[in-house]
């Protein structure tokens, strides 16, 4: 027995972490008790070195007497080793039961903080097990490979999803190790005209064997003979109930617009939506060289790669590496003096779920993002996790008579390590059910966020149920390892003494630590939802060197410019009419190489055809020269405008610049007119690039208007009229340019959602942590707290007594917070954004009383509740 003075002593550490580690499994508290008291007995009399000294002796004595050889002998070997009985679970399970229903205030904190965790989980789980279906349904799935290009220049390296038709032509003369080389370009697509109605179709060129490598079923027509011819044409089940209400459509024309008629050669049934090749029509490939004889011309051009995809099946004895070095000698033929190529096959089950290359076809949900997307989910669990450990571990006082009881009926360490799991695994299967009900309810918004989700299917069908169960059981696991082992440590003469003290929280610095890491995490999130907000008006707001108010964008279609111009400049509320090939600030952009005429170099140029009505609107700043001379159309070269990263690339003396000839990569060549001030021609997260316009009416595509109305309805009816004389077949199609660019950034509303989402499942799952020590530590001192009152402390004095470790824990959280989540979105906001928005104090501020605000409320509340309890009624229950 110690006494008052005996208190600070405790036997030798190493000594009993020698004893306890030598007996391992074996039940020797009581041994150990002994020891331990002789010690205090000894502590009295001889002091503590001749005490520390005896103590020693007697544990090494003990360590090799004969009662814990035996003991060891029949213990089992490992913790967790042997098998309990049934009833030793049913046991376990009715007194996990019995204290979820005992303590059901925490058990609900416990259970809602877990399903809320979890459902998020949930999606990302399901989502994962969806990626996985794509392309597998494929019957030569394992045999089929795609070539990927590597370029590498001066700048930089890209993989690339697409390679030259030179590297088809070659690899067909392999046929001892490739059974098929199918090609396809990715370029078809038009207006189909049919009875009347006018429907956009987009498509691929392919190659006769790609219905026979691919498993595509044909409703009618016969695989090997329906891409065998130019103009024949393959189109879907559900594109052939479109346009002719049936399937049995063999032989019938279809007109597209600007091209010669196509014969519809078979139908294709409906093909899965899990799979990375999308496609209406398919085209033949000899269609593609009878539209532009100058393709084919180009087969052996080494740089022409763009939207020619190649898929190689192989022979079934035939392993990928058998291709390496031929693809290495393939590669060689590629390089040029700036750019070196490389080749490599990519298997076809894993083109959605690898790697992010440039040019990918159809969805993209690469394995990176994939993987921070999880990681981001299960950092929004870990806080409930957090919180079932930590509220067990402050239940521990109240349960550690009960561990003492079982360990001296010869409980192992096992068996209280095993029943602590199994009781969260029973939580967290009862909270799958919750978690179930809130991925039900999220999932159609969420997904709504993601591009390409449409593909996905989320179902809960029996493997995604197998999955969700395996989690729940994972998570069981995960949030009760802490507590398990903290319990299955606990020595049954302390736990019956009552040695663990856990009576207020800060005395056992995991449970804090735990807690303010939860809140760091909140603060995290919550930072980088208000940075994404101010960084999304940044962006729309920012200054990209062209006039984006006003104008109404009109694709042709087909529609004549001159007449266009002439219709609809005649309107009173049309300022100016200009056309262009496309427009600047979008995503999808044309591109060429050009080249000095002197020294031959070539730099990769983004381009605009435009007119000098279209450069005017935009009003595009000149810093030299002269805008296109229109009336000189009949000129072999064409008039240019170069940007001034165009001028740098060519590294051009600046008085030499106007006059000077380029060469484009199809032979043409244009001459310099004039020279335009840089502008964002690219989306706020690209560099500003060398940029051209050039000046060819053939390849206007858009119609710009400058439109200042009284009545969008009014003039959109006039507009409508007018157009229905120039194209009674075609419907009136337009919209806004700053609507357009504004478009281009969705991505960043949508990852404002989802952070908003996880900001809120994340500070939800913290604040409930919060409650539940709040409530569990107001409990425990609820006779202090009358003893305080009768002494004559105020409401206000017993609430920030009761609140002030918990608002310090938050504002440890805080400044831990600030500069993680500083350095972290700053680089974030860098990687996205070629000119972010610098992160200023209104994040650090708004995140940091965020933070406070709603962790606050649910402090508060409850020790105000207890500071007002009447205190004779609290002494009286005391």
């Amino acid at each position: 027995m110690k006494n008052q003075g005996q208190k600070t002593q405790t036997p030798p550490k190493l000594a009993t972490h020698l004893f306890f580690w030598f007996c391992g499994n074996a039940n020797v508290e009581d041994l150990y008790g002994d020891l331990e008291e002789i010690y205090f007995i000894n502590l009295g009399k001889l002091g503590r070195r001749k005490s520390n000294w005896w103590f020693w002796k007697q544990t090494l004595s003990l360590i090799f007497s004969y009662a814990v050889k035996k003991r060891k002998a029949s213990a089992t070997s490992h913790f967790l080793s042997g098998t309990p009985s049934w009833a030793m679970y049913q046991n376990y399970t009715k007194v996990a039961f019995r204290s979820l229903m005992k303590h059901k205030v925490f058990s609900l904190i416990n259970i809602i903080g877990l399903a809320l965790g979890m459902s998020v989980c949930l999606l990302s789980l399901a989502m994962f097990s969806a990626i996985q279906d794509f392309d597998q349904h494929h019957v030569n799935k394992d045999r089929i490979y795609r070539v990927n290009t590597i370029k590498t220049d001066a700048e930089a390296t890209w993989k690339i999803a697409t390679s030259a038709p030179l590297v088809a032509d070659e690899l067909v003369g392999y046929p001892n190790l490739i059974s098929e080389v199918i090609s396809i370009n990715t370029s078809f697509s038009g207006e189909l005209q049919h009875d009347n109605h006018t429907i956009t179709i987009s498509g691929l060129y392919t190659t006769p064997n790609f219905l026979t490598a691919f498993s595509y079923e044909l409703l009618s027509g016969t695989k090997q003979h329906v891409l065998d011819a130019p103009y024949q044409i393959v189109i879907t089940e559900k594109l052939a109930n479109k346009i002719f209400g049936q399937t049995n459509v063999v032989g019938e024309v279809l007109k597209v617009k600007n091209m010669a008629p196509f014969t519809v050669t078979g139908v294709v049934k409906n093909y899965p939506l899990a799979s990375h090749i999308h496609f209406e029509a398919l085209v033949s490939y000899q269609t593609l060289t009878a539209i532009n004889r100058n393709l084919e011309n180009r087969r052996a051009d080494r740089l022409f790669y763009r939207n020619s995809y190649h898929y190689l099946l192989l022979n079934s004895a035939t392993q990928p590496h058998a291709l390496t070095e031929i693809l290495a000698g393939l590669a060689q033929k590629l390089n040029t003096t700036e750019e070196t190529f490389g080749l490599y096959l990519q298997p076809l089950t894993t083109i959605v779920s690898g790697e992010d290359i440039y040019y990918q076809i159809g969805p993209s949900f690469d394995r990176l993002t994939m993987a921070f997307f999880m990681l981001a989910t299960f950092i929004i669990l870990l806080p409930a996790c957090f919180n079932y450990a930590n509220l067990s571990m402050a239940r521990a006082l109240k349960r550690s008579k009960e561990i003492g009881l079982r360990k001296v009926v010869g409980g192992l360490k096992r068996d209280i390590f095993l029943q602590f799991i199994l009781e969260t695994v029973i939580l967290t299967l009862i909270s799958l059910v919750g978690a179930t009900f809130v991925f039900t309810l999220i999932k159609d918004a969420y997904m709504s966020m993601i591009i390409g989700s449409e593909m996905l299917d989320l179902t809960i069908d029996l493997p995604i149920a197998s999955l969700f169960i395996l989690f729940a059981l994972f998570t069981g696991v995960l949030a009760g390892i802490i507590p398990a082992i903290y319990f299955a440590k606990m020595r049954a003469i302390d736990s019956l003494k009552g040695g663990f003290k856990v009576g207020t929280l800060g005395r056992i610095n995991l449970r804090k630590s735990l807690a303010i890491f939860q809140f760091v995490l909140s603060f995290i999130f919550i930072f980088g939802v208000i940075g994404m907000a101010l960084q999304y008006q940044h962006t729309i707001n920012f200054e990209v060197g062209f006039d984006k108010e006003n104008k109404m964008i009109v694709p042709l279609r087909g529609v004549d410019k001159t007449l266009f111009a002439t219709a609809y400049s005649n309107h009173s509320e049309v300022q100016s009419v200009g056309f262009s090939s496309g427009l600047p600030g979008l995503s999808a952009f044309e591109s060429t190489y050009s080249k000095n005429e002197e020294t031959q170099d070539s730099i990769f140029t983004y381009q605009l055809y435009a007119d000098n009505a279209f450069l005017t609107q935009l009003d595009f700043t000149m810093l030299k020269g002269t805008l296109f001379n229109e009336h000189l159309t009949a000129l072999r070269e064409e008039q240019i405008i170069v940007n001034e990263q165009f001028v740098q690339a060519m590294n051009w003396p600046e008085d030499q610049i106007l006059g000077r000839q380029v060469i484009f990569e199809s032979g043409q060549k244009g001459r310099v007119v004039g020279i335009a001030a840089d502008f964002n021609h690219l989306p706020l997260k690209e560099n500003i690039k060398p940029f051209i316009f050039r000046y060819n009416p053939d390849a206007f595509r858009v119609a710009t208007l400058t439109v200042i109305h009284s009545n969008l309805f009014d003039t959109v009816n006039d507009f409508e009229t007018l157009w229905g004389k120039l194209d009674p077949v075609s419907a009136f199609e337009f919209s806004f340019f700053d609507d357009k660019l504004d478009e281009v950034y969705v991505s960043f509303l949508y990852q404002i959602k989802i952070f908003s989402l996880l900001s809120f499942l994340a500070l939800s799952i913290s604040c409930l942590g919060m409650l539940g020590m709040v409530i569990f530590t107001s409990e425990n001192r609820i006779k202090e707290i009358g003893i305080r009152k009768i002494m004559g402390a105020d409401v206000r004095q017993l609430t920030l007594l009761l609140s002030a470790n918990f608002i310090k824990m938050m504002g440890i959280a805080c400044a831990i917070g600030i500069p993680i989540s500083y350095f972290f979105f700053n680089m974030f906001f860098g990687m996205m954004l070629d000119e972010p928005r610098p992160i200023s104090m209104i994040e650090v501020v708004g995140s940091t009383l965020v933070l406070l605000l709603l962790g606050g409320l649910s402090i508060v509340t409850q020790t105000l509740r207890v500071a007002k309890l009447n205190p004779v009624d609290n002494l009286r229950y005391e």
